[in-house]
């Protein structure tokens, strides 16, 4: 897909900063896994989280977008194209199914309720989306008090 610039929006285009594109990083993760049904993007993304969150936030946060991941895969209509996490090309661009996510995500990192039920129905494509919404509200919380500055001195648990 990265090789079709149709439907793709460079990230330097985007709001995008450090912290979202550290999310979306670990988004394209949890897709991986969920696509070829292997504990590799989890492990990755586990280890990134560690790396820039520390060994006791990091897995949280990597936990709450997995679970965002799970819950766009029961409640969204249609597919979810998402760009390789390894792939150069790939990392400087954005889908237009990643950038609604990333609202959804910035939404929940906010805690307007309102605009949470707002981007998760736009992004599920219904009406209205509670367990979409309720995964943004859990990501945004486990963000919530959250150091956002990479931790070099925090041990990692594997």
């Amino acid at each position: 897909m990265c090789r079709d610039d149709a439907g793709l929006t460079p990230v330097e285009a985007t709001n995008l900063g450090e912290k979202e594109r550290d999310w979306l990083y670990l988004v394209r993760l949890c897709c991986m896994s969920y696509e070829h049904n292997q504990a590799e993007g989890w492990d990755r993304a586990l280890s990134h989280a560690e790396d820039r969150y520390g060994a006791e936030d990091g897995p949280a946060i990597a936990s709450r977008i997995a679970v965002l991941v799970r819950a766009m895969r029961i409640e969204r209509r249609g597919g979810f194209g998402y760009l390789s996490p390894f792939c150069p090309n790939c990392r400087v661009n954005v889908t237009d199914d990643e950038w609604e996510l990333m609202l959804l995500m910035q939404a929940g990192y906010r805690g307007s309720i309102g605009e949470i039920d707002e981007a998760a129905a736009d992004f599920a494509r219904r009406t209205e989306a509670p367990v979409l919404a309720a995964a943004a509200r859990r990501f945004g919380a486990a963000l919530g008090g959250r150091r956002q500055i990479p931790r070099a001195d925090a041990l990692r648990l594997h």
